[in-house]
């Protein structure tokens, strides 16, 4: 009997084994992250005590855009005075309409901004567990940190292993987005990533709107490409789908740049939710991608109530693995 147990633990170990080099793309080697513009990434680790309830979401509600003001008609001007003949009783002073308050423009798509960028906050974090495979064995933590000022935003994620993955791989896999919010959406100007600490690891993305460009960098390499409109990176795309999240059987498509190529993706929304989390139930708006079958799939999960931030994605490549990072602490400012 004892052979049989010994060759269940070895392939145990051998699963655990295969794991942990499916994570060698994501999260590397330890790794020096270099000066960077970019805010500082803010790391926070996940508390396994007893999570806090979620404040009560803040509902927003659609500024309407109010209808132009005109400006009254100003009175005519007074006629040149006439010298009298006789002395008449003197007249009353005509009426004078009131003028309305003159009206201050305001500036440039901003009533549309407002209207279309409602649901994303000044601040988000967002704090995940990094599960690898269907029977959620825990390999990592992730952090996502949501910054919003004025029409510019910024958007970084740390990864780390955990557990006993983190006994094979101490490395972070860093990615920051930034860019500007205008009335379509989101617009990056420029994409981050390092997985690991050899220079053909780090990826960059510079988005020219301009001159329509997009250039692609690994390592010391780099070459242009045609900038479509709406390209989006792999963190701003998230985003870029809480701000305008499709409705009930509607799709979309988006180009999406890893930093290495430029792609197309169809997403489409397969309807409510609700997830049972640490934290608590969540309604969520399921997004899942139009792809055919054999495919690498994402699916993404909108917290309805919470801005439509993404608590929870999901990612299966061509041969069936899946790796999924859920949510288990929101801070919304």
């Amino acid at each position: 009997m004892a052979a049989p147990r010994t060759t269940v633990k070895r392939f145990a170990w051998a699963l655990a084994l295969s794991l942990l080099a499916h994570l060698i793309i994501t999260f590397g080697p330890a790794i020096s992250v270099p000066d960077y513009h970019p805010d500082p990434v803010l790391e926070a680790s996940i508390r396994s005590e007893s999570p806090t309830p979620l404040p009560a979401p803040h509902r927003v509600t659609k500024a309407r855009k109010p209808p132009p003001r005109k400006h009254a008609p100003q009175p005519p001007a007074p006629l040149p005075a006439t010298p009298p003949t006789a002395e008449p009783e003197p007249a009353a002073p005509p009426a004078q309409e009131e003028s309305a308050a003159p009206t201050v423009p305001e500036p440039a798509g901003t009533e549309t901004l407002t209207e279309n960028a409602i649901q994303l906050p000044e601040l988000a974090e967002i704090s995940y567990t990094l599960y690898n495979g269907s029977d959620g064995f825990a390999v990592g933590k992730v952090q996502h940190t949501w910054k919003r000022d004025g029409t510019r935003y910024s958007i970084n994620q740390v990864a780390e292993a955990s557990g006993i993955v983190s006994l094979f791989y101490t490395g972070r896999h860093v990615q920051i987005s930034q860019g500007e919010l205008a009335a379509e959406g989101l617009k990056p100007t420029s994409y981050w990533v390092q997985r690991g600490q050899r220079a053909d690891k780090t990826d960059t993305a510079q988005f020219d709107w301009e001159n329509m460009r997009l250039t692609l960098g690994t390592g010391g390499d780099t070459r242009t490409v045609k900038l479509p409109d709406g390209t989006q990176d792999l963190l701003s795309f998230l985003y870029q789908l809480a701000f305008s999240p499709p409705q009930q059987g509607d799709s979309t498509r988006l180009h999406i740049t890893t930093g290495r190529k430029l792609d197309n993706y169809g997403y489409q929304s397969l309807g409510e939710e609700t997830l049972e989390t640490r934290l608590g139930p969540i309604k969520a708006l399921h997004i899942g991608q139009v792809r055919q079958q054999g495919e690498e799939n994402t699916e993404i999960w909108l917290a309805t109530e919470y801005h439509y931030l993404p608590v929870k994605i999901r990612y299966t490549d061509k041969q069936g693995g899946v790796m999924e990072q859920t949510a288990t602490a929101i801070k919304v400012q």
